[in-house]
């Protein structure tokens, strides 16, 4: 074999290359294999220290499957910024589901998030998404909104789950539910709904950049940064910003549109 048809025969999904074709290419002498194989066995190796982390994460949702049950993952982004929704997402996942990589949405890079966001979507059983607008929040308070948005993606579900997995929120539905601190990284539900949110609320964001340029929402998701503090002072308020947190309700400049 030449070192191109090592390099395509390593590449290959984990798993699919024999243990005949790998001892054959450890008597190899040249270098360029040797090296292939390296980074062969060092892939093998991360992928099986994925895989524990997966089987630890599931551990929750275990019980609930060996018994036929649904369980659904709860999580929500987008409490902190001054502008746009807060998002919350509900997923139930399969037993038989093998997205090793979940974790806290926060953890990913934004690559990878949307990888694992396509897979989530392949794998899922029900997923449900749920919308707060600022107006929302102002008029209950970003906690409460946070609930209600989350009892929304609970109800948008087509199918009712059984028991409902949380990221330290209690949501006021009739279904038993575990609140859990750091839930994204403790249950793969909860990571998986925590990365579907992320996403979904990520492209509400660049569509909200588009009509409010100057912000540069793409850059801070409506976090309170230098720059959008001083496009706030300079440009005014849109409409997606919540005037219950302070340095929006200290703005009474509008935004004016170019059309205005």
């Amino acid at each position: 074999m030449t070192i191109k048809d090592v390099k395509e025969l390593l590449n290959q999904e984990i798993g699919s290359v024999s243990k005949d074709d790998l001892d054959l290419l450890q008597e190899d002498e040249r270098s360029g294999v040797h090296n292939l194989l390296a980074q062969y066995f060092r892939k093998v190796e991360q992928q099986q220290k994925l895989i524990e982390k997966f089987h630890k994460k599931e551990f929750l949702e275990r019980d609930y499957w060996n018994h036929n049950l649904f369980v659904a993952g709860v999580d929500e982004v987008g409490r902190g910024p001054l502008a746009g929704p807060v998002v919350t997402a509900a997923v139930i996942l399969p037993a038989n589901n093998t997205l090793y990589e979940v974790d806290d949405s926060k953890k990913l890079t934004a690559k990878k998030r949307d990888r694992v966001y396509r897979q989530i979507c392949e794998q899922a059983i029900d997923i449900s998404i749920g919308i707060g607008s600022p107006q929302l929040i102002d008029q209950e308070n970003i906690y409460h909104a946070t609930e209600l948005v989350m009892k929304d993606a609970i109800n948008g579900l087509y199918l009712a789950p059984d028991h409902i997995l949380v990221d330290a929120m209690t949501i006021p539905v009739n279904i038993g539910q575990t609140k859990l601190i750091k839930g994204d990284s403790k249950s793969l539900s909860i990571g998986a709904a925590s990365i579907v949110a992320k996403v979904s609320r990520d492209r509400l964001m660049s569509a909200y950049n588009e009509l409010y340029p100057e912000f540069g929402f793409l850059r801070n998701d409506g976090y309170g940064t230098s720059e959008h503090l001083k496009a706030l002072d300079k440009y005014g308020r849109t409409p997606i910003h919540r005037m219950s947190f302070s340095p929006v309700r200290k703005t009474n400049k509008l935004y004016q549109t170019p059309f205005s």
